[in-house]
């Protein structure tokens, strides 16, 4: 068994910007094993602005191989290259697929009202049906106006504010926004208790996403009655299995779960993929963010087409990624 340690830096093709604030380069730490002639892919994907943990510490425990880790991003990358690896040594894949493709929304990433607007008028020319805008910024209302003009009246409209507001910032920002026609708003405040807060006095379904990394915050958010829908993501959750057990905690508890990426390379889109389609998760999911990116290893799955993207079959996550395209966002060898 050979084992390779890859950092990898893929920039944005614009600024992606949060209330949290502007990236240009998403970096990540990608896990390469290698057993009798198979090769397995696994990625850390921490986000600092997400989730606050710096991709170095996440790259020194992976390097170090301290296990248990306090992070769950060292575990997602563990599992799903080993999963990979066995997956395509037996002609599998990670996850048997019920579906042959899952329904995605598109994120906007625009900083204006006329930029955004365009974004969403050539998303909806694609075939979304369903788009997801970062507020939490000065000009909410103005691009949230913008979009809805643009994707029309009966196209699904996210908005998520990352956990930017109180309570009380909350109910003002939503009431004001929700004339324009709200699927869900996702994380408006940062706490369960902000959620829950919120969500007992506000008309527009409410979404947990970072105040929920494992099922048993699932369970919690559920005690809290914080939620209608939960985005579970693999990076945070610490891999496909947590992440399995999320959506069956969150199923239990009758909230509706989806799927969700943390800016992620190909082999985590992959995987949450396959894991949406094993799952029949009939929500939107938010893993149409590789269009994001400015670099070949964003292009090696095959674009969304009709609001929808195609599950890679197999075997293993079924990515497959050439070395240049590899070698192109390469920082360096750990």
């Amino acid at each position: 068994m050979s084992r390779r340690l890859l950092w990898l830096s893929i920039p944005f093709k614009e600024p992606y910007t949060t209330a949290a604030g502007a990236v240009t380069t998403r970096e990540l730490v990608v896990l390469r094993v290698e057993r009798e002639g198979a090769v397995g892919y696994g990625e850390a994907a921490p986000f600092e602005p997400y989730d606050g943990i710096a991709i170095s510490d996440v790259a020194r425990v992976l390097q170090e191989r301290r296990f248990p880790t306090a992070y769950p991003q060292v575990h997602a990358a563990d599992e799903m290259a080993f999963l990979d690896l066995e997956g395509r040594r037996l002609g599998v894949p990670v996850a048997e697929a019920e579906e042959s493709s899952v329904p995605v929304n598109f994120t906007l990433a625009g900083t204006t009202p006329e930029h955004v607007a365009a974004s969403a008028a050539a998303a909806v020319a694609e075939g979304y049906d369903c788009f997801k805008l970062k507020v939490g910024l000065a000009d909410d209302e103005a691009r949230v106006a913008a979009v809805r003009d643009a994707i029309g009246p009966d196209a699904l409209l996210r908005l998520d504010a990352n956990g930017a507001w109180s309570p009380r910032d909350a109910l003002e920002r939503i009431g004001r926004l929700a004339s324009y026609g709200l699927q869900l708003v996702e994380q408006p405040c940062a706490t369960l208790g902000g959620l829950a807060t919120v969500r007992r006095s506000c008309a527009v379904p409410i979404a947990a996403d970072e105040s929920v990394h494992s099922a048993g915050d699932v369970e919690a958010a559920a005690r809290a009655e914080a939620c209608d829908m939960i985005a579970v993501k693999l990076a945070p959750m610490g891999g496909l299995n947590a992440a399995r057990a999320a959506l069956e905690a969150a199923r239990a508890a009758a909230i509706e779960p989806y799927l969700s990426s943390t800016l992620d390379g190909p082999w985590g889109i992959a995987a949450a993929l396959q894991l949406a389609a094993a799952e029949q998760i009939s929500l939107h999911c938010g893993l149409a963010t590789l269009g994001l990116f400015d670099a070949a290893i964003a292009r090696v799955l095959p674009s969304p087409k009709g609001g929808r993207m195609e599950v890679p079959a197999g075997p293993g996550l079924g990515v497959d990624v050439t070395d240049e395209a590899i070698h192109e966002v390469l920082v360096r060898e750990l």
